[in-house]
């Protein structure tokens, strides 16, 4: 089913009826979490996404192409400042990664409920739509000023995410099994591995972002976040499609892809992009210069990934 418009400048009412239809959703959700807990910040939080996934997301679907990427990156900062704002002033504990293993052997149910509706169920419908449109790391980093890295470096560099999710792991079953550390999900001690893991997280990322000229290299390299995300996001239902015929392979989506995806090796295969690198952040969208991709929704299994790694010197040019 496609989801997007045409190029024509055009929306028909189905495009528009899927973010009504998610928003009503999501107050629904809402209302029913709500009648089971009495939580009124999760209600509001969920109003609030509903709100803006259905006027958000509608007005920027009828915005002209070229408009749209900074309207997602306005979009992603109302939704990333507000999560992370009443993260913050709220006792609803450690959002960091450490916060959900320590709220799994604690049992703080709202870590919990913001991982398995984000990062677990979310992505197998919406793949990684949240580091695209609402991680409250990536806004910040989108606004640097390297929007565009031609090539992702080579090697293990990737490996660095799953080192850093299982050292992360260890480090919460080695304070709660050997030391009788239980206070990392909630109270004063999880506001302080919270803000902490914020500060660590905005100077790594901002670090290697000026050092690597990539204002994603945190999300490529050190994210431990994308593990689950990348696992899930396998099966999304929702991923980039495109019109082999229309495809003239000219590369415009890979240059400014921010994750260094090779569009059109899967679109030219009569693929969907498999990779579960893709953020759905829609650049590639807005930059072909034929119309030739679209959002759509459909049922295969992604995990093949087609990536443009730094060539090998005095190959500068050819992806790999």
């Amino acid at each position: 089913m496609a989801f997007f418009n045409d190029g024509t400048g055009t929306l028909d009412r189905k495009v528009m009826s899927v973010p009504v239809v998610l928003m009503l959703g999501c107050w629904a959700v809402g209302l029913v979490y709500w009648w089971a807990t009495r939580d009124l910040t999760g209600l509001f939080v969920l109003a609030y996404v509903g709100m803006f996934i259905g006027v958000g997301v509608g007005s920027f679907l009828g915005l002209p192409p070229n408009k749209r990427p900074v309207a997602r990156r306005v979009m992603m900062f109302m939704v990333g400042a507000m999560l992370l704002g009443l993260a913050l002033i709220t006792d609803h504990g450690n959002m960091q990664i450490e916060g959900l293993f320590f709220g799994v052997l604690a049992g703080a149910p709202w870590i919990v409920l913001h991982y398995a509706l984000a990062k677990f169920a979310g992505p197998l419908i919406f793949g990684r739509i949240w580091c695209g449109w609402a991680c409250w790391f990536g806004m910040v980093f989108d606004l640097l000023p390297y929007k565009a890295s031609r090539y992702r470096i080579p090697g293990r560099w990737g490996a660095l995410r799953y080192a850093h999710f299982f050292l992360s792991l260890l480090t919460v079953v080695a304070l709660w099994f050997i030391f009788g550390y239980h206070d990392g999900a909630t109270g004063s001690s999880g506001i302080v591995w919270f803000v902490g893991g914020l500060a660590l997280y905005y100077a790594l990322g901002i670090g290697m972002a000026l050092a690597l000229k990539d204002n994603r290299a945190f999300c490529k390299y050190l994210c431990p976040i994308s593990v689950p995300l990348k696992t899930f996001s396998r099966y999304a239902a929702l991923k980039i499609a495109g019109d082999a015929p229309k495809c003239d392979a000219c590369n415009v989506c890979v240059e400014q892809c921010p994750m260094n995806i090779r569009v059109p090796d899967y679109i030219l295969k009569g693929e969907r992009v498999l990779s579960t690198e893709c953020t759905l952040c829609q650049t590639c969208i807005h930059v072909c210069p034929h119309d030739a991709l679209k959002l759509s929704f459909a049922f295969d299994v992604g995990g093949k990934e087609l990536i443009d790694f730094t060539p090998p010197r005095g190959a500068r040019g050819e992806g790999t």
